[in-house]
């Protein structure tokens, strides 16, 4: 079968911030590994100077990575000038942001000696949208992967509905969950657009139950007490101070918190709180008694998914963007902005082992259906399928 050739566009991990976006990253080595020969275009905004100023010369231009199998991707690394995201009157500047961000890719797309059998850009805005306009520009399919949280408050508040010059040529677009689907569905901009909805997954090699004890003493926690676990930033979305709450209120129960922000949590509770490598996620996972996440938005949690996979019982929100992976087998759905609600259901975990692994088994058996390999196999199945359509309307 002969060698396909994708171009990946968007916010990509790099020197600076090696685990940013580390699940498009895992999507691409799994699609390289499978033969797709892959490029990646990921532009560095010199002008975001809290984490650029004096880092982008830490960045190469040009990088040859290799998946865990030896597989080789390249990866661009172009500079632009951002204008971030801030509103002047009627006019945000994100518009102009999304503007540069798509001239930088568009510069390496020019200079690049190859041709590519479709482009596919993650997320809406500093991807998908740059992705359209080089599927338009190649005359090739182009594909957009909808995994924002809230697509009202992440693009249309400050960019605006994409309209339809911008999305013209758009091939197909992959989402996150059902919840992406149906809200892209509602928003009435792509009504002639295939939809795939494929969850997000894990690396079912490296997020896989461990010896509880022996991930403990790694890690530094005791072995002797309650864990509950997080896995997140340290922002009011995610929850961590509304479980530090709960927590609190619960006789000899602890939390461990691999994630950072601004504002850690802290207290006489918090027993672990510190950012990790994603190789040594699965550790964590493996070392607590429950997993909570009171987030209030998503659009499909890969830590959920990773949770599962490393066998643990899961605790987290009752609104539809986890309704993909949760159900009443493997979680207690709360209100995540209910503390009681956190607190009754951690509680009621720790005084019923029983049902802690009836959950945890539940959990790792749901697991095997997100698995990366297989969810890259769908995408690729889903892009060919589209890019045959695309060629026969040609």
């Amino acid at each position: 079968m002969e060698t396909k050739k994708a171009l990946f566009i968007g916010k990509y991990p790099d020197a600076v911030f090696p685990y940013r976006q580390v699940f498009f990253q895992n999507l691409i080595f799994a699609l390289a590994d499978q033969g797709v020969e892959c490029t990646v275009i990921s532009p560095v905004p010199l002008t975001n100077f809290k984490h650029y100023k004096f880092g982008a010369h830490k960045v190469a231009r040009k990088e040859i990575q290799h998946t865990p199998k030896g597989t080789a991707v390249t990866v661009y690394y172009p500079r632009y000038i951002s204008a971030s995201s801030k509103q002047i009157g009627s006019y945000n500047t994100e518009k102009l942001s999304e503007r540069l961000f798509e001239n930088s890719v568009m510069s390496v797309v020019k200079e690049l000696d190859a041709s590519f059998d479709f482009v596919y850009g993650h997320f809406f805005l500093y991807g998908g949208l740059a992705a359209v306009k080089v599927g338009k520009q190649l005359g090739i399919p182009s594909f957009i992967a909808y995994g924002e949280c809230d697509f009202e408050s992440q693009v249309k508040q400050t960019y605006g509905l994409p309209g339809k010059e911008q999305l013209e040529g758009l091939t197909g677009i992959i989402s996150v969950s059902t919840k992406n689907t149906n809200e892209l569905k509602a928003l009435g901009i792509i009504d002639d657009v295939p939809i795939l909805t494929a969850p997000n997954s894990a690396d079912l090699t490296l997020f896989h139950p461990k010896d509880r004890s022996e991930c403990r003493q790694k890690l530094g926690m005791p072995t002797d007490k309650f864990i509950v676990g997080f896995v997140g930033s340290f922002i009011d979305r995610k929850g961590d101070k509304r479980l530090l709450e709960a927590v609190n209120g619960i006789e000899d129960t602890y939390v461990a918190f691999a994630g950072k922000g601004d504002v850690p949590p802290a207290g006489d509770r918090v027993i672990f709180c510190q950012p990790l490598v994603h190789d040594r996620v699965s550790d964590f996972l493996s070392a607590i008694d429950v997993f909570c996440l009171p987030t209030l938005s998503e659009g499909s949690c890969n830590a959920i998914v990773e949770a599962m996979a490393c066998g643990a019982p899961i605790i987290s929100s009752d609104l539809p963007f986890n309704d993909d992976a949760l159900d009443a087998s493997n979680s207690i759905r709360i209100d995540p902005n209910s503390v009681a609600e956190i607190r009754q259901a951690i509680q009621s975990l720790k005084n019923d082992p029983e049902r802690r692994l009836a959950l945890a088994r539940a959990s790792l058996e749901k697991a095997q259906d997100f698995e990366i390999g297989q969810r890259a196999s769908k995408i690729f199945n889903f892009i060919q399928t589209c890019s045959e359509s695309f060629h026969a309307e040609a």
